[in-house]
């Protein structure tokens, strides 16, 4: 056995140790409870008993006291009373405790002496004692045995020298009678104390296997989990396997056939749409597990703008139409109730869930149709908007139906086999429901189809127009336009410097910019980008463009644009990365970059990119015609995605600027130094690199000895003159 089996063996024994000890305090804590409220009643019926035979018993034992009987039942029940109220007390109010047993063995021994005493001795009532002892075992703790034991005792010796015909019905007792009731009494205690120790070996016997017992379920139970685990675990990985080996099958087999020589100019056509088709597929699956990696990590973002739910059911309804029409079914659009001409969601994540329950329903309905009913209901703290999406396909179980919203889970193993996916899609639309304010739920029979209720919150309705119908909504049910990154912008005239150490990405991304007319200079990592922007800058010719890759060798981007903004270069930057992230997005722009595309690059984003970065170059004169107009302005003026976060870096500016005139009235050069430091590493990130060059020159002077007060007025006069937007005030 291994150390590290020996350590677990030891940790599982001193667990299940401890879990018996639990299980056996709890039997005890509730056989404890269950005698204190048993033996609560029983002093209650003591007590009445004892009065009774006060009044009938007593006068007739007593025949000299027989005209005394008020005496002996005030006796019973004063003395009854002060025996059985307390042990009663404390049965109510702390049953369970060492505390309430000693007392209610003290009440029950007590008993026994007062109908000694009431009925003058008789022999018949000395069984009371051995009954008491007998009937306190039940509590399976010797020592309440021994305390009335103790009592007994102390009775029989008190009494019995003091007033013995209270005991023995005599005047005169020999000592001999004491001896043979003690032995008697002695004699059961024996017996009763060895049957309280043989019953708690019993119940910690029982408890150490029940505890046992638990445990071993315990670990059944975990390795059942596990085994599930691994089951949907292994499952997945065999559907990934095979959603992303079927397409690179179909890439990699007709990149072969372009190669062959013997192929026709429509054939190379054909097998480049295939290609094409099964790109597009792959990039679907990458954005799926993208997708919910970020939700799990809580690093998904929404946004909430204005936008037409019948142009996104348009969309949808438009695309999907195609799909269902192939397979011969039909596909349709209601509004049950009046739906409004716009919402505040967020249409990218809306479309995304609709296309993903339209395209499960066509693809799981086999003959019938597809309807997606929309109803609204409008509530006083904004509306709902709910959309069902209902086929006639294959059903689903009840069981199937809790399982179906997992990840990486779908109904069963056949529907993978048959239908294809990864088991991603509902899950996400289900986070994405409830992250737009709403929730994903489903209805559903085998063999006669499923119901996915869709609701989203809607914001504020009040003053927005209805539609009553679906034709009313017009142009508004078109196909939105292409988005404007995606539209071609025509020929570029500029010089582009590409940084990136893929050799096919450099020949992909070269190849798009030089066929839309722009120069292209590629160097493989961030030291040889540096180097190389920085000579082209300082000899004048700096380039319009840098198209900077974010994971290279020897220095990647994130540093080359640091060191590039730091000595004061302002010209666009734009990254270009696979990381797609939420923040990743925010770590590019801190970095210093003006710009942000992701992998794999489209040619229409790529081109959109560049020229959008070289509407935007000569930061510098352009931030200098700003000042002499009485503003700086944010680079990223028109980018309302950074709106709001540019905002808050102003005012933090406001702030920087104030601290650094206090600073320097102070002489404290480190302040001043570390809040340079500070203004430097974010400014360029939010579209002020003016503001960068002088916030590195001030953190230059300040580390020496030199005068930094015209320095730190020139950056706090720049800080004060910021702007997010232009007009703004």
């Amino acid at each position: 056995m291994t150390v590290a089996e020996a350590t677990s063996s030891a940790i599982d024994s001193v667990t299940t140790r401890a879990r018996a000890i639990e299980l056996r305090d709890e039997h005890e804590q509730a056989l404890f409870r269950t005698n204190d409220h048993r033996f609560a009643g029983l002093l209650v019926a003591q007590w009445f008993i004892a009065m009774v035979v006060a009044c009938v018993a007593t006068p007739r034992a007593w025949v000299g006291l027989s005209s005394e009987v008020h005496s002996h039942v005030l006796l019973a029940f004063l003395l009854g009373g002060w025996l059985a109220v307390p042990p009663v007390w404390l049965a109510v109010a702390s049953p369970g405790s060492a505390t309430t047993r000693f007392a209610i063995a003290a009440g029950q021994m007590g008993f026994g002496a007062l109908l000694i005493h009431l009925s003058g001795g008789r022999i018949e009532t000395h069984f009371h004692v051995f009954g008491s002892l007998a009937i306190l075992a039940c509590y399976r703790d010797y020592r309440v045995i021994l305390v009335a034991t103790l009592l007994v005792v102390v009775d029989h010796v008190v009494r019995g020298a003091m007033f013995p015909e209270s005991i023995y019905g005599v005047a005169t007792v020999e000592p001999s009678r004491w001896v043979e009731h003690a032995m008697w009494v002695a004699f059961e205690d024996l017996f009763l104390i060895a049957t309280c120790l043989r019953a708690q070996r019993e119940m910690w016997g029982i408890a150490e296997r029940h505890a046992k017992l638990e445990a071993h379920r315990e670990v059944e139970r975990d390795m059942s989990e596990a085994r599930e685990a691994n089951r949907v675990k292994s499952e997945f990985i065999a559907n990934m396997s095979h959603e992303i080996r079927t397409p690179m099958t179909a890439i990699l087999g007709y990149a072969d056939l372009l190669l062959d020589a013997k192929t026709t100019a429509e054939e190379r056509r054909t097998h480049i749409q295939t290609i094409r088709r099964n790109g597009d597929h792959l990039l679907s699956i990458l954005n799926d597990v993208l997708d919910i990696s970020k939700i799990e990590a809580g690093r998904m973002t929404l946004e909430a703008v204005s936008c037409s739910p019948s142009a996104i059911i348009g969309d949808v309804a438009s695309t999907m139409r195609v799909r269902a029409k192939e397979k011969g079914l039909s596909l349709d659009v209601q509004y049950a109730t009046a739906i409004p001409e716009t919402i505040e969601s967020d249409p990218t994540r809306l479309r995304q869930v609709l296309v993903n329950l339209v395209s499960n329903a066509v693809k799981f309905t086999g003959r019938g149709g597809v309807r997606i009913v929309v109803r609204c209901q409008e509530l006083s703290a904004g509306g709902t908007l709910t959309f069902e999406i209902v086929d006639t396909g294959i059903g689903m179980s009840d069981s199937q139906m809790t399982r179906v919203f997992e990840p990486f889970v779908q109904a069963d193993s056949s529907t993978t086999r048959n239908f294809g996916g990864t088991g991603l899609g509902l899950a996400i639309c289900r986070r994405l429901s409830l992250m737009l304010g709403g929730d994903l739920v489903v209805e559903s029979q085998p063999g006669r189809g499923s119901t996915f209720r869709l609701t989203i919150r809607t914001g504020m309705l009040a003053g927005v127009r209805m539609f009553e119908r679906w034709e009313e909504a017009g142009d508004s049910i078109q196909p939105p336009e292409a988005n404007p990154e995606e539209q071609s912008h025509g020929r570029l005239d500029c010089h582009v410097l590409l940084a990136e150490d893929g050799p096919d990405n450099q020949l992909l991304v070269a190849t798009h910019l030089r066929r839309a007319g722009a120069r292209v200079t590629i160097v493989e990592n961030g030291r040889l980008a540096l180097e190389r922007a920085t000579a082209s800058w300082r000899g004048g010719v700096p380039f319009d463009v840098i198209l900077m890759d974010m994971q290279m060798p020897e220095m990647d981007g994130y540093e080359a644009t640091r060191a590039l903004r730091a000595c004061g270069y302002d010209w666009p930057i734009v990254a270009l990365t696979a990381h797609a992230m939420a923040g990743d997005r925010l770590k590019c722009l801190a970095a210093g970059c003006c710009g942000y595309l992701t992998k794999p690059v489209s040619r229409q984003g790529l081109i959109a990119a560049v020229a959008a970065a070289v509407q935007k170059k000569g930061a510098s004169a352009s931030a200098s015609g700003d000042r002499e107009s009485g503003g700086i302005f944010s680079e990223m003026a028109d980018d309302p995605e950074m709106k709001d976060i540019v905002g808050m870096f102003v005012e933090s500016l406001a702030r920087n600027s104030v601290a650094l005139e206090a600073a320097l009235g102070d002489g404290d050069r480190d302040t001043v130094k570390r809040l340079a430091h500070q203004i430097k590493g974010a400014a360029g990130g939010y579209g002020f690199p003016s503001i960068t060059v002088a916030a590195a020159r001030l953190e230059v002077l300040a580390k020496g000895q030199g005068p930094i007060d015209e320095a730190v007025r020139e950056l706090c006069a720049m800080c004060r003159k910021v702007r997010v937007v232009r007009g703004a005030a």
